[in-house]
């Protein structure tokens, strides 16, 4: 492995992207905070993602690895959450992305124009996609919230881009999922699309996360699928976003 250490205490810079699985981090590993292995291509990046994420007294960067990488060094280093941040892994990598992804949380980072068939990732068991644009705080707050488990779907930064994609007609699945829905699972459904967390969307509904729970588990029955995420690509996928959306102008002109 090749890798340069500074004799000022910074952490080491991997310069050989050709080098072995991941450049581990000096100082890092457990009970440092949340471990994050950076999936990226060419070493400005990871060294300017290092650089945010260092800057947080419960995230330690604990390695770099390029794209065909990224597999071994998820095995070898076990970190909570892999950022991976396209190029290095795009959506025409479906097997590395879902053997990353059952390795590790992932978050994908992917220009807005390719938003649309990341959506598809999410099938394969990737936690978040955001937008390249998306803030650094926002970027932070889904790191820490999917390390601990919660789901966090196309925060709103990443939204934006979705909003202009052209309307689905709705498939036979979303016509025959839309009436069984109650009102509040719509609710929930939409609040799912937006990232938020059971906790956020308690708050927002005003009701226990206990009761979010039991919706979003009669959600993902009715959708046929296993995961939040799951739930969050079949609304896309299938046109039932669009579906519910004119259902609530309808009724809302009714």
């Amino acid at each position: 492995m090749s890798v340069h250490r500074r004799r000022s205490g910074h952490r080491a810079v991997r310069d050989d992207w050709s080098a072995s699985p991941a450049c581990a981090a000096p100082g890092g590993g457990a009970g440092r905070g949340i471990r994050v292995l950076l999936c990226c291509e060419g070493s400005i990046v990871a060294a300017g993602m290092r650089a945010l994420l260092d800057q947080q007294p419960d995230i330690v960067v604990i390695g770099y690895a390029s794209g065909t990488d990224s597999e071994a060094a998820a095995a070898d280093s076990t970190p909570d959450v892999t950022v991976v941040v396209a190029p290095a892994l795009t959506m025409e990598n479906e097997r590395e992305l879902a053997a990353l992804a059952a390795l590790t949380k992932v978050i994908h980072i992917t220009r807005a124009e390719s938003v649309s068939r990341s959506i598809e990732v999410l099938r394969l068991g990737v936690r978040a996609v955001l937008a390249p644009d998306t803030s650094a705080d926002e970027l932070i707050h889904v790191l820490r919230t999917v390390s601990v488990g919660s789901t966090m779907v196309i925060p709103e930064a990443a939204r934006r881009s979705l909003d202009h994609l052209p309307r689905r007609q709705a498939s036979a699945l979303a016509a025959s999922v839309v009436p069984s829905l109650t009102p509040r699972e719509t609710e929930v459904i939409v609040l799912l699309t937006q990232g938020k967390s059971n906790a956020e969307i308690a708050e927002k509904l005003s009701i226990s996360t206990a009761t979010v729970r039991s919706h979003v588990h009669h959600l993902l029955r009715k959708l046929g699928v296993g995961s939040r995420a799951q739930a969050v690509a079949v609304a896309y996928e299938t046109g039932l976003m669009a579906a519910i959306e004119r259902n609530s102008k309808d009724s809302g002109r009714s």
